[in-house]
């Protein structure tokens, strides 16, 4: 039996999980993301330390782990990512110095992507879109089976103007990210009410707290625009939703399906899913990354 170290690098936290080959979650850790680390070498080291813990059961065989933002997925190389604030960073090189075995590396969305393309909630579609809903928004296009990238700036969609005045870290304003995302919802309801809470705690308050349910309604309203363009664009027979939002079932979903009832006309209407593996599905994308860099025979 192999093992592998998944590690999904977000703009708050630091996912890691043991996986075996079968892809059953044997450990997991998390710990924060090192904050303005711009040249990326504490974020590595936090990797190397995140591995050697989860080692403790089972050797890892290969690393894989992704990170946010437009990417050269081939070099390594991360472009550009607002929520880490990395420019032209060759991270990879920088884990693989650390951690000194093979490391495969991709973006965080497309390897959530990979998860419900091989044995989740995108199994059976030819066309599809991958959208996890966490500190920053992104999607993953699946067309005709295969996700794309156009060298890795393909996706980013929480950059689309949706039309509100709220500034991004961008540099622009009115990005869906700044509205609609788990942490813009917990600023927006923190400017409401001077309280600090999460998106699930908002979420969980949305029956009984006016505020927590004007917070919510604005931001399903402002991922419905995207939505109704990502599908005008691209006709997705489904679209999968991922991220720590995704654990809001019915409560995203139905809002977003009664708009799409309202707003579509001739276009193709996807069917609005759960993503099969939840917030997991970045941690199993990188997982299936790194199992493939193994020898067949081993996976």
């Amino acid at each position: 039996m192999k093992f592998v170290a998944a590690i999904d690098v977000g703009g708050t936290s630091i996912k890691a999980a043991l996986v075996s080959q079968e892809l059953e979650i044997i450990e997991t850790i998390s710990a924060p993301t090192p904050r303005e680390d711009f040249s990326g070498i504490e974020t590595a080291r936090s990797i190397a330390s995140i591995v050697h813990d989860l080692e403790k059961l089972h050797i890892a065989s290969a690393i894989g782990f992704a990170v946010p933002g437009a990417l050269n997925e081939e070099s390594g190389v991360s472009r550009w990512s607002g929520n880490l604030g990395w420019k032209d960073l060759p991270i990879k090189e920088l884990v693989s110095n650390e951690v000194k075995r093979p490391v495969a590396f991709g973006h965080d969305v497309r390897s959530g992507a990979l998860a419900e393309l091989r044995s989740g909630a995108a199994v059976k579609y030819q066309q599809s879109i991958f959208i996890p809903i966490g500190t920053g928004i992104a999607a993953a296009l699946i067309i005709d089976g295969k996700i794309r990238s156009s060298d890795g700036y393909a996706g980013e969609i929480g950059h689309l103007n949706v039309g509100h005045d709220l500034k991004c870290v961008c540099g622009l304003s009115g990005c869906l990210e700044t509205i609609s995302s788990a942490s813009a919802i917990s600023k927006e309801y923190l400017k409401k009410t001077g309280n600090q809470l999460s998106a699930k705690e908002i979420l969980g308050r949305i029956k009984t707290d006016d505020h927590a349910y004007q917070v919510w309604e604005q931001a399903i309203a402002y991922l419905a625009v995207a939505l109704e363009e990502l599908i005008t664009i691209l006709s997705p027979e489904a679209i999968v939703f991922g991220g720590g939002l995704s654990q809001a079932g019915s409560a995203l979903l139905a809002p977003l399906n009664a708009i799409l009832d309202d707003r579509l006309t001739f276009q193709r209407r996807p069917e609005l899913l759960i993503a099969h593996y939840g917030a997991n599905a970045g941690t199993i994308g990188c997982a299936i990354m790194a199992l493939d860099l193994l020898p067949s025979e081993a996976t």
